[in-house]
């Protein structure tokens, strides 16, 4: 009996360390390799970087929750062919002008959309991770 117990007990804890280390892998918050617009997210910024190879306009980065009833964007007015920027959260606002919260939404991916010099949009969907 005592055997059974610390059997399951051992299973118990290989799949919860299983399920941590796989929870806290780099799968979702990158985009992939060969995209115009690199994305990544971390604890507290968003970092676009454009690789399009022109001047990309009118940039906005969209924070999706769950539910959709609201975005949470930056606007970007210019990013050169390269350029990196640094987005915190807490700058991404609302419709309404009420500012991102990590701990009152829970966002479902970025998306970041603009269009470059010659006029053609380019738009990139990320997960949150």
């Amino acid at each position: 009996m005592r055997t059974r117990w610390n059997r399951t007990c051992f299973v118990g804890a290989c799949l919860g360390l299983l399920t941590l280390i796989t929870g806290c892998g780099p799968g979702a918050g990158k985009t992939p390799e060969g995209s115009p617009i690199r994305v990544e997210i971390s604890q507290m910024f968003i970092t676009v970087q454009n690789e399009a190879g022109l001047a990309l306009r009118n940039v906005k980065v969209e924070i999706v929750p769950y539910g959709g009833a609201t975005t949470f964007a930056v606007l970007i007015p210019r990013l050169d062919n390269g350029e990196k920027r640094d987005l915190a959260l807490g700058n991404f606002r609302g419709l309404d002008g009420t500012p991102f919260d990590r701990r009152v939404v829970r966002a479902k991916n970025v998306v970041v959309s603009g269009t470059d010099i010659n006029n053609v949009e380019v738009k990139v969907e990320v997960g949150w991770k």
